[in-house]
């Protein structure tokens, strides 16, 4: 676990996703949506990544009580080819545009042998690795990414200039489960910068500027995440705009960059590539096999007890937190029964008591 007991609580990740899906719907959402949502939170509890799970609802509940998230969207994809395909959004919350994309993109996939779609105008997408794993579980290649306003300093500069444009890519194997990338652009996400808030754990050296554009370790005054490896991250995330929001008449970073008024909104991208187009499905997952274990037999450096491929360490997590529950910080906790309280939904029974 990444946390201690005696930092925080354990729950199990259905009430959790229970709780959070009364949450949502507390706040104007429908049951379906509510539950799209909130599965999408405890996927990142499960995984490991606890900046994008269940410390987010108290975010979400005040863009969808302010508007900044639709709680009742009306969502339309535009089909402009068999093979491509744009989401208006409608401000939806993330994780329902996201899901509803990465569906379509499937469905377009298996009778156009790929998909490439954009989602326009959403709001916080949530970990791509849950969408490009779904892509994945159907027999495909996987691409997802999104994009947002300005949160991330451009190499060279000491305020924020691009998103931290999270991306998935992901590979189905056979025994070997799934290969799967799932990263942001920056050295440190905004989420795990909110994380460190919780936990009260300080940030890494280099990962983040203060608001006036000095370096810190100090979660309470980062405000803008470094790009990841300098020049490269910073320009993946120009490029991943480009891709996106640029695309669809809906750019995000030159209108905020220029002075218009920042407004939470971000853009999405799912690609779907069926395999069978090049060849069979099963030979290539048994070949995806042969690479994992042709990886994972490299001979290991000084220090290191195992040699793990990408997304390995999330699914090994998971399956130890559907076992044991999901730790969340005492501070996060407060949080979650306070606002279970206030909107009239019962929390998750404890395994542990703080």
């Amino acid at each position: 676990m990444t946390e201690t007991l005696d930092k925080g609580v354990v729950v199990a990740s259905e009430p959790l996703a229970r709780f959070c899906a009364g949450v949502f719907e507390r706040a104007g959402m429908d049951s379906d949506s509510a539950r799209t949502q909130a599965d999408v939170l405890v996927w990142a509890n499960l995984h490991g990544v606890d900046s994008h799970g269940a410390l987010r609802v108290p975010r979400y509940l005040a863009w969808l009580s302010s508007g900044v998230m639709n709680p009742r969207p009306r969502l339309r994809i535009d089909d402009n080819s068999p093979a491509t395909f744009v989401v208006d959004a409608d401000r939806a919350a993330g994780g329902v545009a996201m899901q509803a994309a990465m569906q379509h993109a499937i469905e377009k996939a298996r009778s156009s042998g790929l998909a490439w779609g954009i989602v326009r105008e959403t709001t916080h997408t949530g970990p791509m690795g849950y969408y490009a794993a779904q892509i994945a579980a159907a027999g495909m290649l996987a691409i997802v990414a999104s994009s947002s306003r300005p949160l991330m300093a451009y190499h060279g500069a000491r305020k924020a200039g691009v998103a931290t444009s999270p991306i998935a890519m992901a590979a189905p194997g056979d025994k070997s489960g799934l290969v799967m990338l799932d990263m942001a652009t920056a050295e440190i996400a905004i989420g795990k910068i909110l994380k460190a808030r919780a936990t009260g754990d300080p940030i890494p050296p280099g990962s983040a500027l203060t608001a006036d554009g000095k370096p810190t370790t100090d979660p309470l005054e980062a405000a803008v995440p470094m790009p990841l490896a300098g020049p490269r991250g910073a320009g993946l995330s120009l490029l991943l705009e480009c891709f996106q929001g640029v695309l669809v008449d809906h750019p995000l970073l030159a209108p905020a960059l220029g002075g218009e008024r920042a407004v939470h909104s971000q853009n999405g991208l799912v690609a779907a590539i069926d395999i069978g187009l090049f060849g069979d499905v099963g030979a290539f997952r048994r070949r995806i096999d042969e690479l994992h274990a042709a990886i994972k037999s490299l001979p290991r450096a000084e220090g290191v007890d195992a040699i793990y491929l990408p997304g390995e360490i999330e699914r090994e997590t998971a399956a130890k937190r559907r076992q044991d529950g999901i730790p969340l910080p005492i501070r996060t906790w407060n949080v979650l029964r306070k606002i279970a309280r206030d909107v009239g939904v019962e929390p998750p029974v404890p395994r542990n008591q703080p």
